[in-house]
């Protein structure tokens, strides 16, 4: 039972409420993950952090490698548990995005959601974010749907099991890199550090980290940096599709496919969003519901909340 934390140094209320957070998602941390993770208003030094970890020996649990809150050791079995989920759903995703990156007008394939943070159950689907070429967002969403249906990994609107398909919950415009003021928040900040980047072309990826910023005012840890992504050594590959590109482009059917598909989606719109520019599509809203239960949690245990 955790006990009231008011009076503990900023540095463990740290690492209590990033616990609290990935516990939300029954989700234990490596060290490494935790000092990553570090939800912070400022940078925490490694020494300061070990102290941290040591003065609440008593309250958090480390076994096999994972942090968790004391009496939630269940969690860490359940990570062990789940690791065969992950590398299977990981090489669907890779496989994917090998034959999404045929498509020209695609700049950036990431994983997002759970198998981002390697935190999925054998029925979960795949969640993927997408960034298209300027002024070709619905065309792009056109190919992306033709291609994963070919793959037999399509996941459909109301589809209620949709075991290892690919959900493609978020594309946006290359215009459109930086997140919207009104939602940068935690969970936005923590969607976008975990993401798994795929594939890129150019340098897409480093200009969206560097279009949010923003993230290291919660979490300071966070590296913002452009590891090497497939892109570069699928670059002879990319040449080839040139005249795939031309043909694509020389259609002109951007409109005509953003049309029809607004026109679909009209029918079908509850909470999505869909603009010239973002595509989002998400049945439920978790990002309002996570920072409410965090909230909660912090509150009850007296730590300061600062998002």
């Amino acid at each position: 039972m955790l006990s009231n934390n008011l009076f503990l140094q900023s540095d463990e209320q740290a690492i209590l409420k990033t616990l609290l957070y990935s516990d939300i998602f029954d989700f234990p941390l490596t060290r490494d993950e935790l000092w990553r993770f570090l939800i912070s208003n400022k940078k925490i030094t490694k020494e300061a952090f070990t102290t941290a970890l040591q003065t609440l020996s008593h309250t958090i649990v480390l076994k096999n490698g994972l942090y968790c809150l004391r009496g939630r050791e269940q969690t860490i079995l359940t990570r062990k548990k789940n690791s065969k989920e992950v590398h299977k759903k990981m090489q669907i995703a890779r496989k994917a995005a090998f034959y999404l990156a045929f498509i020209p007008t695609i700049r950036f394939i990431g994983i997002s959601g759970g198998l981002a943070l390697e935190n999925v159950e054998k029925g979960d689907d795949i969640d993927f974010f997408i960034i298209t070429k300027k002024g070709t967002l619905f065309m792009t969403r056109f190919w992306i749907l033709l291609t994963l249906e070919w793959l037999n990994l399509r996941r459909k609107r109301n589809e209620s099991e949709a075991v290892d398909k690919v959900c493609v919950n978020l594309l946006v415009d290359e215009t459109r890199l930086a997140w919207p003021m009104g939602k940068r928040d935690l969970y936005v900040a923590h969607e976008i550090s975990q993401m798994k980047p795929l594939f890129e072309r150019g340098t897409t990826y480093e200009q969206f980290l560097m279009s949010n910023k923003w993230v290291e005012k919660f979490l300071p840890n966070t590296p913002l940096i452009t590891p090497v992504l497939p892109g570069r050594r699928w670059k002879t590959t990319y040449y080839s599709l040139q005249l795939l590109s031309v043909l694509i482009s020389g259609l002109r059917f951007e409109s005509l496919v953003k049309k029809m598909q607004k026109h679909y989606m009209k029918k079908h719109q509850t909470s999505e969003v869909v603009t010239n520019t973002v595509l989002a599509f998400h049945p439920f809203d978790y990002r309002t519901k996570t920072m409410e239960i965090l909230r909660s949690k912090c509150d009850k245990l007296g730590l300061l909340t600062n998002f």
